[in-house]
């Protein structure tokens, strides 16, 4: 639009401040940039919404209590070969991981399915809650992996990781860096 000197509809630049608030995880992902956050501010001028808002109606729409396990764990759900280790990593980002941990015991067994199926070394699922501006992170496999690459607090498969909102740049550097 910039480029052409057009300015978008209200509703366009509101789909556009929803896409950006969603990709950057409402400003707090290490991914985000100055631009990201200039932009977004200026599509939600013009579309005359509230970006704290949009990014709550976003992430609230990311989880529902009728979806089951298996929904939740592969809706973005990406694998890696990382140094011969395969694993798995689920992310669910939302604005009440506590609510979603209620159903950890129905995740941990889709994953160990999971895990046996697919042969993995390790599982994890992100429950990257905005408002927390973290992770708790729901593993199955090797314990001590995760506490050598995340936290010594880690047990009985959960561990809150503060500040870690994105897999990409976050979760699989770290297990990269101890896997060599």
């Amino acid at each position: 639009y910039q480029e052409h000197g057009v300015t978008p509809s209200p509703h366009m630049a509101g789909l556009m401040a929803s896409a950006i608030l969603s990709d950057t995880v409402m400003f707090k992902s290490p991914t985000c940039t100055k631009r990201d956050v200039a932009m977004a501010e200026r599509m939600a001028r013009i579309a005359n919404v509230s970006l704290e808002e949009l990014g709550q109606k976003i992430f609230s729409a990311s989880w529902s209590d009728d979806k089951s396990a298996h929904e939740l764990l592969f809706t973005d759900f990406k694998d890696f070969h990382i140094a011969g280790h395969d694993l798995g990593v689920g992310q669910i980002t939302c604005v009440n991981s506590a609510h979603i941990l209620e159903r950890k015991d129905e995740f941990l067994r889709e994953m160990e399915h999971t895990m046996e199926e697919k042969h993995y070394s390790l599982m994890l699922l992100m429950l990257t809650d905005v408002l927390l501006e973290g992770t708790q992170l729901i593993y199955l496999g090797d314990e001590e992996t995760i506490r050598q690459a995340f936290s010594p607090d880690a047990k009985n498969n959960t561990v809150f990781l503060p500040r870690v909102m994105s897999r990409k740049k976050q979760i699989i550097p770290a297990l990269s860096a101890m896997w060599g």
